[in-house]
């Protein structure tokens, strides 16, 4: 199930810079390689929660959606990686440059990142980040995508062949909510306007993954990183547990996890509203 671990072929789902990463690990040889892979996981997953200050971070690293990340041998550190960029950018410690790569490894997952995506895009329309500071990252980016065609001629048409013919939400795993999710983004854009940038991340990529197509319940790692609730910690675990129990489908009712995130933060701000205004 580890197919990230081995070059480019036909009908992969990922795009070709993934490989950059992940085809070298596979040199280690098996199984040692799926140890690398899960080393540099729960190394990225951490260190996202610890640097975008989350006090509870350890949430992530005992989470079922990390823990079936390691199993899948899944690649969800990448997103984590573009979280860390991110900060460290929002925090004026490295240069816009590595915006470059937090661009590639979030689009990576599009439903994931999709979230923290557009929180750059928000600076930009607010004038807090400068147009011409994306001149660097845009270079990078487009010079890391040349790379990778070098590398595999091919990657491009055999990815955009495998998207045409890629089913997701015929899968059993599939969580989404589609397409009423939808309707939850505009309402996480106006709720997180005014918020605090961890607060703001954190509804988005919970927005992000309700709004999308297609997603899985390992797909909240990413989202447990920004995440300090020890409820929905409690939810992923109920889904998982009593889900088993119940249902055959169980992971068909992870969407529950990003909707409690969601709900939290809601709630956050409605109490912190009206105990401003008495």
């Amino acid at each position: 199930m580890v197919f990230y671990l081995r070059s480019p072929f036909p009908d992969t789902t990922a795009p070709a810079w993934v490989y950059l990463v992940t085809y070298p690990i596979s040199l280690f040889g098996w199984p040692f390689s799926l140890s690398v892979l899960t080393f540099i996981s729960i190394i990225a997953v951490g260190m996202a929660a610890i640097t975008w200050g989350n006090e509870n971070w350890w949430i992530v690293l005992f989470s079922p959606p990390l823990i079936w990340n390691i199993w899948l041998g899944q690649i969800e550190f990448l997103p984590s990686i573009g979280l860390i960029i991110m900060y460290l950018f929002y925090k004026k410690k490295i240069s816009s440059l590595w915006l470059g790569i937090s661009w590639l490894v979030l689009i990576t997952k599009p439903h994931v990142g999709f979230g923290i995506l557009s929180i750059q895009l928000l600076w930009i329309l607010n004038k807090e980040m400068k147009i011409r500071e994306l001149t660097k990252p845009i270079i990078l980016f487009c010079s890391i995508i040349f790379l990778t065609y070098i590398f595999w001629p091919n990657w491009i048409i055999d990815w955009a062949n495998t998207m045409q013919t890629f089913r997701p939400n015929k899968s059993w795993w599939d969580a989404s909510i589609w397409p009423y999710g939808l309707i939850i983004f505009p309402i996480a854009l106006y709720v997180s306007r005014k918020e605090k940038v961890l607060v703001k991340a954190r509804i988005l990529s919970s927005a992000s993954l309700l709004a999308s197509p297609y997603f899985a319940l390992y797909h909240c790692t990413t989202l447990f990183s920004l995440t300090d609730s020890l409820f929905a910690f409690i939810v992923s675990w109920v889904v998982v547990i009593l889900g088993r129990v119940v249902t055959e489908n169980w992971m068909k009712w992870s969407w529950l996890v990003p909707l409690s995130v969601l709900l939290i933060d809601f709630f956050r701000i409605y109490a912190n509203s009206k105990n401003a205004k008495t």
